[in-house]
């Protein structure tokens, strides 16, 4: 059963170079405005209960899009079809008047939404405890900070349980802790069979969450499937592009948290060689082994473990997490020690650093990230590049 139909989408603004060209447009009904095309001709669906993923460039057509299934935005051209509620989270504040307090503005949205006074007031108390704004909900959103918008924003749209659930990048605001219980009403909502369509610059959330998405170029489809392939599709794009910027993909990255306020947080870091002794240089196609500790401040936590191994250039030679070997989620515990082994380090001459993670149930949400050690790999041969190749010369 489709969620969301759309067929042959376009979107045509109008772009004027001072207002009094829109003035004379109207008085003498011949055009003094430039076109800009931001959707061409975009047709796609999506199923009840998937979770859909969008991606693209700034620019590319994706916020306008979601304006439009919003229905805050109206098409140029084209059909949309959507069966059930739909809550959305676009730009900070959309929706929001900013002279209304938090509490007005719960009712101003759910309203909006389709929700009744009654069941407005059934669900109140439900959004305000979820936001936990405490006593800032009776003050005006204006003077509320980014991340005070995206409690409120997130806490209206989940708390009136629509079926259909738009995010527009909204999770990139806000504290670490609310990013985490955001990532389990997003899980809820998607193991209850409600519909997510998600847009983030963050090619590891999509890639967990979504099980297909849509690569949107220049307002137009560049290619639609399923999320693993598109997004390598992307991620090559992006690397030829900027070949001369190197990045470390997205959810390999230092933790900007005080360590302190952490729940688990990574000790004890230890890489060894095949004789069990720490060392910092070790030769191409030796086996290494990774050990580390944890110490978790709270019971009950469960998660996953993940390494990453980055040139000194800042490109990504090799990063998993224990989820991609479908192994877990562990039970975590204080003291718990772990110990990575890798049989044969493929690595050629360079100086390399390791990056240790430990993260939720769901791999998204990361307790603690550390760049924690440097090492070096010496080769004794003369091959060229990042890794050695098993081979063998048929002549």
């Amino acid at each position: 059963m489709m969620a969301v139909n759309v067929r042959n989408l376009s979107k045509i603004y109008r772009i004027y170079k001072s207002p009094t060209q829109r003035l004379k447009e109207i008085l003498l009904r011949r055009p003094f405005h430039t076109p800009f095309i931001a959707l061409k001709d975009i047709s796609f669906s999506v199923s009840k209960g998937e979770t859909f993923g969008i991606i693209g460039e700034n620019g590319a057509g994706k916020s306008t899009l979601l304006k439009i299934l919003a229905r805050t935005l109206k098409p140029t051209s084209g059909t949309i079809e959507i069966k059930g509620r739909t809550a959305a989270l676009l730009e900070l504040g959309a929706g929001f008047n900013p002279e209304l307090t938090g509490e007005e503005n719960i009712y101003l949205n759910a309203y909006l939404l389709g929700l009744s006074k009654d069941e407005i007031d059934r669900k109140k108390d439900q959004v305000v405890e979820f936001s936990e704004l405490g006593e800032f909900i009776k003050r005006p959103v204006k003077t509320y900070s980014s991340g005070m918008y995206v409690r409120l924003a997130f806490s209206i749209a989940t708390c009136v349980d629509p079926d259909i659930l738009i995010i527009d990048e909204a999770l990139s605001v806000g504290d670490e802790y609310f990013q985490k219980k955001c990532i389990d009403k997003m899980m809820d909502f998607r193991d209850r069979g409600k519909t997510i369509i998600f847009c983030s610059h963050s090619m590891y959330h999509v890639q967990e969450l979504c099980s297909r998405t849509m690569w949107i170029d220049k307002g137009e489809i560049k290619v639609m499937g399923e999320t693993g392939n598109i997004i390598n599709k992307y991620i090559n794009y992006e690397r030829e592009k900027t070949s001369a910027i190197k990045k470390r993909p997205a959810g390999i990255i230092e933790s900007q948290q005080d360590q302190d306020i952490k729940a688990i947080k990574i000790t004890d870091v230890k890489i060894l060689n095949s004789n069990g002794l720490e060392t910092e240089v070790f030769k191409s196609l030796e086996p290494m082994e990774i050990c580390f500790k944890i110490n978790c401040y709270k019971d009950g936590l469960k998660g996953h473990i993940g390494f990453a191994i980055v040139r000194n250039d800042e490109e990504m030679c090799f990063g998993t997490m224990t989820n991609f070997d479908r192994i877990g989620p562990i039970s975590f515990r204080d003291g718990q020690e772990f110990r990575i082994r890798i049989k044969s380090i493929p690595l050629l001459s360079g100086l390399y650093a390791l990056t240790i993670a430990v993260a939720d149930e769901f791999a998204l949400h990361p307790y603690d990230i550390r760049r924690v050690g440097n090492f070096a790999v010496e080769s004794g041969g003369k091959e060229l590049g990042m890794t050695y190749m098993e081979h063998e010369w048929i002549i």
